[in-house]
């Protein structure tokens, strides 16, 4: 696992998610869907303002080429 701040371009070790309900299920609904197909690698999950974001990935060693050299140097931890 990688918990990463795109902002601060920095690895955390942890992060508290407050969620609405709605939020929860479609983080949940995401996680499942990558769990079943990692070829997606990643979803996007907003908000219902649209304000703030959620990104979740899945990684595998078939599809680590489908992320950017950025996001594979964080995944692989160099």
């Amino acid at each position: 696992m990688k918990i990463y701040d795109p902002v601060t371009k920095q690895v955390l070790n942890k992060v508290v998610l407050y969620l609405t309900p709605s939020e929860a299920e479609e983080l949940g609904q995401s996680a499942l869907d990558l769990a079943q197909s990692p070829p997606k690698h990643h979803h996007h999950i907003p908000d219902s303002e649209f304000q703030k974001e959620i990104t979740v990935a899945v990684y595998t060693p078939e599809n680590i080429s489908q992320f950017d050299a950025h996001s594979r140097k964080v995944i692989e931890g160099n």
